[in-house]
């Protein structure tokens, strides 16, 4: 029996518990990551991402920061999603 092993079973702790338990606690890591990264950009812009978008999509001139910021944005609010969905995922097999 493997070290970690020893140790879960003396903590009376299922190995797959374990396993899902590390998996739900990075999930949400990463999901808090990207959530705070949003935040940044609402902060910095004064609105929601949707409220962004539709004023980049609106635009007829390109403004490259603001452009480099929604790529950023659209990425964080993506990879925040994607995040939360896992942990969903993860608690209902709890």
């Amino acid at each position: 029996m493997t070290t970690v092993a020893s140790i879960l079973k003396d903590l009376g702790i299922d190995e797959k518990d374990a396993i899902r338990e590390y998996a739900l606690f990075n999930a949400s890591q990463k999901a808090a990551e990207f959530a705070q990264e949003c935040e940044v950009f609402e902060r910095k812009y004064n609105m929601s991402f949707s409220e962004f978008e539709k004023k980049i999509n609106e635009r007829q001139e390109e403004v490259f920061s603001e452009e480099d910021d929604y790529l950023a944005w659209k990425f964080a609010v993506q990879g925040a999603s994607y995040w939360r969905e896992k942990i969903a995922q993860l608690k209902s097999n709890l």
